[in-house]
């Protein structure tokens, strides 16, 4: 009999999963859908809808609800637009922990981004004393959420911001500064850095005696072809009192300018800085760069030619550089072709010698 009213008895109701609501679960899928974006991706309303988490509007305007509630979602609006961005769950966490103060003060400086707020100005949006203004920054800041940079443009004002944003150039200054006062150990470091890029692209450099002849002075050498000229026995008695010095040998060398350089621009420059990330949490802008070859210029390490091209400016060595070819007459001859060892064209009857060497023959 017992056992007919157990066998009559109707089976048990299969077990929900672990009684959670399906619209957890759901919330969680959005969510992880989201992660798998870049940090810092902007969703819009189409692109969630897409996701095919959510099978009607309603239901996905609930489950944004319940992440922007969470503060695992933030939702914010573009061109009229609404559209939301992702928190790291170590972030929501923190949101989650804070007070309704702290909280309207993260809100207001997370408005702001990377401009940054001024205290007074907060204090003005949020009515708050300023009691529990300082309590409360200096709790943000505790936390790792906020933090504090003296701006540049406003010595005496302190600006909040993000913890993890980087400052705006009008309250950190350019990328050569650094506390708001120029960097001199930066600025000498990129100097140098481009001075050589410059160099490499504008200049080559050559043996120190690459013209074969370096004489003390231009005197001895066109008295040593006068006296080549006039056949003079003995070429001692018409060379001055100071004597040639022949040209050094070794490794020493020099700079020239390329003959067609691709001249560097403040635009290649600044590229090229980029490319090899020497500033990695800076961004060296056009502008910023022209600036640093300005000072560069100013400090007679570069010069400007030619509208917004540079090039290595050759300083002046010891070593006095003569080029016979070019101040002798022959390399501007008009009849040089003509030129012969006798003749009627040659070099002891040329015109052209005799004003050279001021002889009167």
């Amino acid at each position: 009999m017992a056992s007919a009213l157990v066998a009559a008895s109707p089976p048990a109701p299969p077990p929900k999963d672990d009684d959670v609501p399906a619209e957890v679960s759901l919330i969680d899928l959005l969510y992880d859908k989201c992660a798998q974006a870049p940090e810092g991706t902007v969703f819009f309303q189409r692109e969630l809808s897409n996701m095919q988490v959510a099978n009607t509007m309603t239901e996905l305007t609930s489950l944004l609800q319940e992440l922007c509630d969470r503060h695992l979602m933030k939702l914010m609006t573009f061109d009229n637009e609404p559209c939301w961005k992702l928190r790291s769950k170590t972030e929501a966490e923190k949101m989650r922990r804070l007070t309704p103060d702290e909280r309207l003060l993260y809100h207001h400086i997370d408005q702001v981004q990377s401009e940054g707020i001024w205290s007074k100005a907060l204090r003005a949006r949020t009515n708050v004393t300023q009691q529990v203004l300082t309590k409360c920054l200096k709790s943000l800041e505790s936390k790792d959420l906020v933090k504090s940079v003296m701006s540049v443009k406003f010595p005496n004002r302190k600006m909040y911001l993000l913890k993890h944003l980087r400052p705006s150039e009008d309250i950190a200054g350019g990328p050569w500064q650094s506390d708001g006062e120029f960097d001199s150990g930066l600025i000498a470091i990129i100097s140098g850095l481009v001075a050589q890029h410059v160099e490499q692209e504008t200049c080559i450099r050559v043996p120190g005696n690459w013209n074969n002849y370096v004489p003390e002075d231009r005197t001895a050498a066109i008295a040593q072809k006068k006296a080549q000229v006039q056949a003079v026995p003995d070429i001692e008695d018409v060379l001055p009192t100071k004597s040639f010095r022949p040209p050094k040998s070794g490794n020493t060398s020099r700079l020239v300018h390329r003959h067609k350089p691709k001249y560097p621009t403040a635009a290649s420059i600044s590229t090229w800085i980029t490319d090899k990330q020497v500033l990695r949490d800076k961004e060296v802008r056009e502008d910023d760069m022209e600036q640093l070859l300005e000072m560069m210029v100013l400090d007679g390490r570069l010069e400007k030619i030619s509208g917004n091209n540079y090039r290595t400016t050759l300083t002046t060595t010891d070593e006095p550089v003569f080029n016979g070819f070019v101040d002798a007459p022959c390399g501007t001859c008009p009849v040089f072709d003509l030129c012969g060892d006798e003749g009627d064209i040659c070099a002891r009857t040329c015109v052209y010698f005799d004003e050279w060497l001021g002889s009167e023959e």
